[in-house]
């Protein structure tokens, strides 16, 4: 036996690939590598060991090991039928079925050597393996230049199971710089099938997580609209702290689409600036979406938020949609520049905002205002030892709209509230001054200068009961009644326009807020009390909530006057609200949103929701309804077949309309190292007018790229429980 003190071959070897050139993967379907995995141990072992059959020395120094010949150095391995080392030289010379091996990686060669003094080696006809990528693959010759920098020649590399080729690529030269994190391939062919699909004369990569300048993963469309295209992003790493991706997109019909994508980052600056430009063939226009975000951090708990975009014509997102039709359709675009500061005590914006109409059939009155400016300065005062807390949150703010009522409006809202609370009740009176002041310009309603100025009292209170429950005393069940008392007296607000002022929507949390109005302008006159009853069961050993069921009503003891069209509400109670969630396994959740009206005997608002997941499979039902505006049911399921077939089918129609919201149907394979998504999507308008239909394909070469649409992106938002298998 006998030990190298310097010998460093085995390490530098193994730094011959990076270590992050190729994604993880789930390679649960591929056959384990039939060859043996060296006990991981430390690098750090200072002493080499040899055994052979046979061990001479001649008179230039020459150590000669023949038979059986098995080098270890830690975790490293070498076995060779011959190897020859030059003491004087320090070089090593190993011949003869040679297999390297470390965790994780082998590489076989008939002949290998290794320079120690210049850190370099030359393997002719190289295999490798590495396990942990489960890659493999081939060269005719590797050079290892110094330990950063190596160079493959006729390199052939692949993830797939042994004598199995379903992909691979090939290049006529590969070099690693471990020092700048950089791979450079020439003549790289990328074959799928057999078949060659896509070729580079010259592309460089990251092997590292350092951004590399290049060219990344173009995508496919192929859709009914006027939408079929091909895009071929190029990513270019101008600095470690800004980037541009250029996306160039060629439409079938439309032609060439330019579009960029730029990134900074600053110590205390940020943002993004986006671009698309296209002289449109169909529309023979030219068409441009233009959008920058920024955020500033400018020191002394200052910070700013910049946000400015602009399209050129209504059409453009539903003409040029990149994604499943009609998940861009937007009907504003908002434009807002926000200063604020956040104190100990204090926290202060001063906010623009602004919008542009994409949608110009909208009624100009209808439209949002915009506020030019808005300033907002509330308190943020630590509640006192007895429990009182005084408050003060202030408002200021100019509304400018064409062909409205503008002007400006101050809000102030002092409170002074007492919070006592235990764990088996809680007691919270609430008092609220609610002073408006408008000076308006033009005010068809009445005045010009208006004020308003209000009492809100308020007394939210509730109990806590629990109890053990279930046959064997495996449950913990709540009871948690609630009531919520609101007194604020009527003061006539016809003449103030409706600035941001809206009904809120019936749930069970907003029947606990003092005003049924949201934003500014309407303070609604009340003397109600809301009845809450609300009750949870637990599992005891688990700790996990079964259900939580919770009803809720308002009382009034006088009719509403204040409203936004004028009518008075003459009803002593609401509507009754429901809100169940059940889960009585893990896998299965049933949740239901009822309203119902007692004035008509019928519920206004029904939403129901059964969702079951487990192990890939998921199924899901749902139904939605909502007074005369809307009434759809959808189904969906992911059927996993077996280990590599797994079908996806959603069913989403308008029961009113009698027309579809959103269908797909879609079907996925997976192998050992690649996977295919193919997704047929049926998607209405808004107005069920028109129809799109869409077909998204998906390839995935496991270990090397993803092509194609990220169908799990939509997939996941459409069915609830979807998870992709790769």
């Amino acid at each position: 036996m006998f030990y190298l003190r310097q010998l460093i071959f085995a390490g530098l070897l193994f730094g011959l690939l990076p270590t992050s050139l190729f994604a993880s993967e789930n390679w649960g379907l591929c056959r384990i590598p039939a060859y043996h995995l060296v006990e991981s141990q430390s690098d750090a072992v200072a002493n080499t060991e040899v055994e052979a059959d046979q061990v001479l020395r001649d008179d230039n120094n020459f150590l000669n090991f023949s038979g059986n010949v098995r080098l270890k150095r830690g975790n490293q391995s070498i076995n060779a039928d011959q190897l020859i080392y030059d003491e004087d030289n320090e070089k090593l010379e190993a011949s003869g079925s040679v297999i390297f091996e470390k965790p994780n990686f082998r590489l076989s060669s008939e002949h290998l050597t290794f320079d120690q003094r210049k850190d370099s080696a030359e393997i002719d006809a190289a295999e490798f393996e590495m396990r942990g990528r489960h890659g493999r693959g081939s060269a005719s010759n590797i050079e290892i230049f110094d330990q950063s920098l190596s160079r493959f020649r006729d390199i052939v590399y692949t993830a797939c199971d042994p004598e199995d080729r379903a992909w691979h690529f090939t290049g006529d030269e590969l070099e690693i710089d471990d020092d700048r994190g950089l791979g450079i391939a020439r003549h790289a062919t990328i074959y799928f099938q057999n078949i060659p699909f896509f070729y580079l004369p010259y592309f460089q990569f990251p092997i590292d997580d350092r951004r590399m300048s290049g060219v990344l993963t173009p995508t496919f469309n192929i859709a009914d609209s006027n939408n079929s295209h091909i895009a071929l992003p190029v990513y270019w790493n101008i600095a470690p702290n800004f980037d541009t991706t250029f996306k160039p997109a060629w439409y079938t019909d439309r032609g060439l689409q330019y579009a960029s994508e730029h990134r900074y980052l600053f110590q205390h600056n940020q943002g993004q600036i986006d671009y698309t430009y296209l002289d449109d063939d169909i529309t023979e226009d030219t068409r441009w979406f233009k959008r920058w975000a920024h955020q500033s951090s400018l020191g002394f708990d200052l910070s700013g938020d910049l946000l400015l975009q602009e399209v050129s014509d209504d059409d453009y997102f539903g003409d040029l949609d990149n994604l499943v039709p009609g998940t861009n359709e937007v009907d504003y675009l908002d434009r807002h520049l926000e200063l604020a500061h956040d104190g100990e005590s204090w926290e202060t914006s001063l906010f623009w905002q602004d919008y542009q109409t994409v949608d110009t059939s909208i009624a100009i009155t209808s439209r949002p205002y915009q506020l030019l400016p808005r300033l907002t300065f509330n308190s943020k005062f630590q509640p006192w030892d007895n429990g009182l807390q005084f408050k003060m949150e202030n408002e200021l703010v100019q509304f400018k709209r064409e062909a409205s009522i503008n002007g400006s409006r101050g809000h102030l809202l002092p409170s002074l509230s007492w919070a006592s609370n235990e764990s088996w009740y809680f007691f919270n009176p609430k008092l609220q001054y609610a002073f408006t002041e408008y000076a308006l310009d033009n005010n068809t309603l009445g005045d010009d200068a208006i004020e308003r100025g209000l009492p809100i009292v308020s007394l939210d209170s509730g109990l806590f009961f629990e109890r053990i429950a279930g046959s064997d005393d495996d449950w913990l069940q709540t009871l948690e009644p609630q009531l919520y008392f609101v007194h604020i007296p009527f003061e006539d607000q016809s003449e103030i326009p409706d600035f941001d002022a809206a009904l809120r929507p019936e749930t069970y949390n907003n029947f606990f807020l003092p005003n049924r109005f949201s934003g500014v302008d309407r303070l609604g006159d009340t003397d109600q009390v809301t009845l809450g009853l609300g009750s949870r069961i637990y599992n005891n050993e688990s700790g996990r909530a079964l259900l939580y069921a919770r009803v809720a009503q308002i009382f009034y003891a006088d009719d509403r006057l204040v409203s936004l069209d004028g009518v008075i509400n003459d009803r002593k109670r609401s509507n009754i609200i429901t809100e169940i969630d059940i889960n009585p396994t893990p896998n299965l959740i049933i949740g239901t949103d009822l309203v119902y009206d007692e004035t008509l005997d019928e519920f206004s608002k029904r939403e129901i929701s059964i969702n079951w997941a487990k192990n890939g499979f998921a199924a899901n039902l749902e139904y939605f309804f909502k007074d005369t505006e809307l009434e759809q049911s959808a189904v969906s399921v992911v059927y996993p077949v077996n280990e590599r077939w797994t079908l996806i089918a959603k069913y989403h129609e308008s029961l009113l309309f009698d027309k579809p919201v959103e269908n797909l149907f879609g079907i996925s394979y997976e192998s050992c190292c690649w996977g295919l998504k193919i997704l047929a999507s049926q998607v209405s308008d808004d107005d069920f007018i028109e129809t799109d239909r869409a077909l998204f394909f998906e390839l995935t070469l496991k270990g090397l790229t993803q092509a194609g649409k990220d169908v799990d992106a939509h997939l996941r938002q459409a069915i609830p429980g979807y998870q992709s298998r790769f």
